[in-house]
């Protein structure tokens, strides 16, 4: 059986153990997971690592990268390149 590492807000930690899911992906994290990573891979896909709530980073709304790709957006965000790329969002006009 399975057992995860949850660490609390209060500086403790706390053991679950049963089948949760997948653990952390984020390195030597053993805690369970309620994020992907939403990091877009090409082809319509996405990272898909499994995250929990230390390790994923909300970008957007809804939108969770893990730590590796929250690096490529902040560099990415911080070349000016996310405003040229914004500017060419076309808006969906649903019938």
């Amino acid at each position: 059986m399975p057992c995860y590492i949850e660490h609390m807000k209060n500086g403790g930690t706390m053991f679950l153990c049963g089948d949760l899911g997948p653990h952390c992906a984020a390195e030597k994290c053993a805690a369970s997971t309620d994020y992907l990573c939403d990091y877009p891979v090409g082809e319509g896909n996405t990272c898909d690592l499994p995250l929990c709530g230390s390790h994923a980073y909300e970008v957007a709304p809804n939108v969770h990268y893990c730590p590796g790709h929250l690096v490529l957006w902040k560099e990415f965000r911080d070349s000016g390149r996310e405003i040229a790329a914004l500017e060419n969002v076309v808006p969906f006009r649903g019938a």
